[in-house]
């Protein structure tokens, strides 16, 4: 057997290796999910260490999400963060069924019939009243955030928001009194029709968590959301972010021509071993 077969043998057993522990290590299954919205995007321009349309997202499964899911109000005081700002990010099912990947900012509960944010300890830039929770300063915007109450009276769960939403809300979504951008997944602005009914989306409950965001692979994500795009399964084409496509089309040449140059130069070498053996 040649080097070459054995080489290609011993990558395709790493190559298979690789994934089972990954698949074992996520415990979850499909282990991944592909981006299709810009809604936890940092810019325009596809940017390192967040969570850009068209790359692939692996995914944890959360045993215990109450134990297991950090939320950005619990991240802020330990400083754990992840793509690029506190927090966990999750992917939850939204009450039509649809898959949404947001960051979990805090955990909801009802007290005597009073709101209480798990993980507030008298932080300044958090302000809960019977009427609504007001965040300061939060996200890579620096914006502040309000969730209505009035939406999710004695209901728990997470409270959750996409990084994009609050950094792009437009002035619509904007509180002038509190100056506070009504911005959360469970403000209202999100309706669906559930068995007739129109609903808002509710606080999401540990039951409905998913999984949570781990890692990502940038761009390739791409050649799913375009096949999509062009047999018409996706209802809305979502910007992609600038300069996706060219990273992507250049890791591409680079992993082909890795593939090729090297191969070419082992064949010439074994030429050159069996034309050594000749008698």
């Amino acid at each position: 057997m040649s080097r070459n077969r054995i080489l290609k043998i011993a990558v395709a057993i790493g190559i298979i290796a690789l994934i089972s522990t990954t698949m074992i290590y996520l415990d979850s299954w499909p282990p991944m999910t592909v981006v299709a919205s810009e809604s936890m995007q940092h810019s325009g321009q596809w940017t390192y260490n967040s969570i850009n349309t068209g790359d692939i997202v692996m995914i944890r499964h959360a045993s215990s999400p109450m134990k297991q899911v950090v939320t950005y109000v619990n991240g802020s005081s330990s400083g754990y963060s992840t793509y690029g700002e506190y927090g966990n990010v999750i992917i939850y099912r939204a009450p039509n069924g649809e898959n949404i990947i947001h960051r979990a900012i805090f955990y909801l509960e009802w007290k005597s019939g009073n709101p209480y944010v798990v993980g507030y300890n008298s932080q300044s830039w958090i302000k809960v009243t019977r009427n609504y929770i007001l965040l300061s300063n939060i996200g890579f915007s620096h914006r502040n955030a309000v969730l209505y109450l009035k939406y999710v009276l004695n209901e728990s769960g997470f409270i959750t928001m996409g990084d994009h939403n609050l950094a792009y809300a437009s002035s619509s979504y904007y509180n002038t009194s509190l100056n506070a951008y009504a911005i959360f997944d469970q403000d209202g602005i999100f309706l669906f029709n559930v068995n007739g009914k129109t609903i808002t989306d509710p606080p999401v409950a540990p039951s409905w968590v998913v999984g949570i965001a781990f890692g990502e692979i940038p761009w390739f994500g791409l050649v799913k959301l375009n096949a999509e795009w062009a047999l018409g399964l996706q209802k809305e084409q979502n910007p992609v972010p600038l300069n996706s496509y060219v990273y992507f089309f250049i890791t591409i040449s680079v992993v082909v021509l890795a593939s090729i140059i090297p191969g070419r130069k082992k064949d010439k070498s074994d030429q050159e071993i069996k034309a050594g053996r000749k008698p």
